[in-house]
């Protein structure tokens, strides 16, 4: 409970630079949308609308029978065939998606949706700029605590190292040691009751418009900036570069001492690591500078840990890494992947995570933030 007397309020906006991409665990399967490249948009389908299109148009038997012998097709492919994609597409749809930025599929795919509300509308949760902050703090907290995390340096160089069991142990220490400092009456030492994250409370941002929604497709580049052949068939609802989202922060002081330009400051450095450890090391990227924090589904490995900030005076740290991202991949597609071989090519992971946007290949998850008070 936050004590009254000690609260600050401030406004947090970020600004999307690149499309940001908050997964809600669900997909839209083939049968539920209709790509059309005529005007380059995705129609979402309603079901119950689909539902009663079909059975008030006897057509229930002949789209159940084209969806069980067509492995390949849709949707758009069904109602091609049967002359009815103005039909379906007026009558039934839930909303749109701007599709410019995919490439040419053959085979129909599901599309991985953005978080929505109770009422269907997307959003941001507070907690996914909470989750950000809380790392960029956590790593601003080990680079200033220099050398005092050896025991957990030495867990990261074992062999099995990237176990989710075993990471998430030595994630537990470093909460322990720097987040769950408070000493609550009655409560024992690195209880979660503790932590000083309590007195940072996020508000979920209000609804957006489906406007502010894209479609957008999984690209893997290399250090030289080559992409696979065959774009990878993961479509995602992203929010669209240059949308403002505003957070309401309230801030219990006698809880989180942290000052405003500390956060700052551990958002700069963190960016500044990030670029350093991993971006630069890609010929085709350009950097970020400044109030940036990566954000959401698909901005890769570095943005979402502390890793590198552990690592980061350790002299075979690329080894180490390499070791970790390859025992969290299955044993059957290492050899695929050759993590354990990222330390001959100076950076690991050896692919950054991009997207298409406007013609351009872009980041995936970078937002301009700005915190102001109230």
């Amino acid at each position: 409970m936050m004590n009254s007397n000690y609260l600050e309020r401030y406004i947090i906006t970020i600004e999307t630079l690149g499309p940001l991409y908050i997964g809600s665990g669900h997909e839209i399967g083939k049968k539920d949308w209709i790509l059309n490249r005529r005007d380059n948009t995705a129609y979402i389908i309603d079901e119950i609308k689909l539902f009663n299109y079909l059975r008030n148009n006897n057509l229930l038997s002949s789209f159940e029978k084209f969806m069980l012998s067509n492995a390949r097709g849709g949707l758009f492919e069904w109602a091609k065939e049967n002359k009815v994609i103005n039909e379906i597409i007026h009558q039934t749809s839930k909303y749109s998606l701007d599709c410019e930025n995919i490439a040419q599929v053959k085979t129909v795919k599901s599309i991985q949706t953005f978080i929505k509300d109770g009422y269907g509308m997307p959003y941001i949760p507070g907690s996914s700029i909470k989750g950000a902050i809380r790392n960029i703090l956590l790593s601003q907290s080990i680079e200033k605590d220099t050398h005092s995390n050896d025991d957990i340096i030495s867990a990261l160089r074992k062999p099995n190292a990237g176990d989710n069991n075993k990471l998430n142990g030595e994630k537990d220490k470093l909460d322990k040691k720097y987040f769950r400092t408070i000493d609550r009456e009655g409560s024992n030492y690195g209880d979660a009751v503790n932590d000083i994250m309590s007195g940072l409370k996020i508000a979920d941002s209000k609804p957006l418009s489906f406007d502010n929604l894209t479609l957008c497709q999984k690209i893997d580049a290399n250090l030289d900036g080559y992409t696979r052949k065959t774009r990878i068939p993961i479509l995602r609802e992203c929010i669209r570069p240059e949308t403002k989202i505003e957070f309401n922060l309230t801030i219990d002081t006698s809880l989180f001492k942290k000052s405003i330009s500390y956060i700052e400051e551990a958002v700069e450095n963190f960016l500044d690591n990030y670029n350093e450890e991993f971006l630069l090391k890609f010929k085709e990227e350009s950097p970020y500078y400044g109030n940036v924090i990566y954000l959401g589904g698909g901005a890769g490995y570095h943005t979402k840990t502390v890793t590198s900030s552990l690592l980061k005076n350790e002299p075979d740290k690329v080894k180490i890494m390499g070791n970790i991202i390859n025992n969290t991949v299955s044993e059957k597609m290492r050899d695929k992947h050759r993590h354990y071989d990222d330390h001959k090519l100076g950076v690991s992971p050896h692919m950054v995570k991009l997207t298409e946007y406007d013609g351009e290949r872009v980041q995936m998850g970078p937002c301009e933030i700005t915190i102001t008070k109230l």
